[in-house]
């Protein structure tokens, strides 16, 4: 249950998640260098980065939920529940790969949405390996914009990747991109967003389409920024809009609580890391430039204590 959102100003756009999560997990920012094996392929092949990266994962392993290379490329990963959305065996002459290792790979290859793009037919993604045994493929779909301010969300379907335009700016989770859309239509006149009654009107709930619905309004009326500081700030505004607290909603499949573990928001001009948890206010930011070794994976973590400073 995440939402995702984009924020364009003059010369590049933010991108910015919520990462809601049902079960207790530790997150930590990590730097991922050139020519470092990330992961296998499902052919038993080594994979290496292309491309430096930065980003969010779970438990210091190397696979992001978030993250941007050093040419700007933004991605993200969302919850997208179906039914079979994953291939069960490989196809020798494509790359074969793992979803929850396909935003990891993306970052490390390409520098920009029309490189994934051209690429996204030989991707090929499964939930076995060449042995045919099963491997970690979790149900997502992706989002990736990059510093032209393109945007498109990348969703399974029918064993293949397939991508959509998305000048809505926005993700959430299921269903399909284009379920949105049909549903933002028949809500929103959106040529005539200043007449639509948000303060009455606007969904409150936190299912997915809500969500899509109140992030595409914020987002899309939220005055301009003039630059990226401005971008940054007005994102985790709007992100705070649509974080859900601990105990809100309660998790019928697990004995714990889904809720906002982080906020996290990127930059495609500066290339830029920032992240702040849900028990601690201050943002920390992390750039390619703060990188000492940069032949080395390097892993970076978040206070979480609440933490305040004084009036100077």
């Amino acid at each position: 249950m995440c939402t995702a959102i984009k924020i364009n100003y003059e010369d590049g756009c933010v991108m910015g998640r919520t990462m809601d999560y049902e079960v207790p997990l530790n997150y930590n920012a990590i730097y991922l260098p050139k020519n470092y094996n990330f992961c296998d392929d499902l052919m038993g092949n080594p994979l290496y980065s292309k491309y430096k990266i930065l980003g969010i994962c779970f438990e210091n392993r190397d696979p992001l939920k978030d993250g941007i290379n050093k040419h700007g490329l933004i991605g993200v990963t969302n919850a997208f529940s179906g039914f079979n959305l994953y291939a069960n065996q490989v196809k020798p002459e494509k790359t074969n790969i793992s979803s929850l290792n396909y935003l990891t790979y993306a970052l490390t290859n390409y520098k920009s949405v029309e490189e994934l793009i051209e690429d996204l037919p030989n991707v090929y993604i499964s939930t076995k390996d060449r042995r045919g045994e099963n491997v970690i493929s979790p149900d997502f779909h992706f989002m990736f914009a990059d510093s032209t301010k393109r945007c498109i969300i990348i969703e399974p379907r029918r064993g293949k990747l397939i991508y959509y335009e998305n000048p809505y700016d926005v993700m959430t989770n299921s269903p399909g991109f284009k379920s949105h859309v049909r549903r933002l239509n028949q809500l929103l006149d959106l040529d005539n967003l200043e007449d639509f009654n948000s303060v009455k009107n606007l969904p409150g709930g936190y299912d997915p389409i809500s969500r899509f619905i109140k992030a595409f309004y914020l987002t899309k009326m939220h005055i301009k920024p003039n630059n990226y500081k401005e971008a940054l700030s007005y994102s985790y505004n709007i992100m705070a809009a649509m974080t859900m607290p601990n105990g809100f909603v309660r998790n019928k499949k697990y004995n714990h609580t889904t809720y906002t573990r982080y906020i996290c928001s990127y930059d495609s001009k500066n290339k830029l890391l920032t992240v702040k948890s849900d028990t601690n206010p201050r943002v920390y930011q992390l750039g390619f430039e703060d990188i000492v070794e940069e032949d080395k994976r390097q892993a970076f973590f978040l206070d979480k204590d609440f933490i305040v400073e004084k009036f100077k």
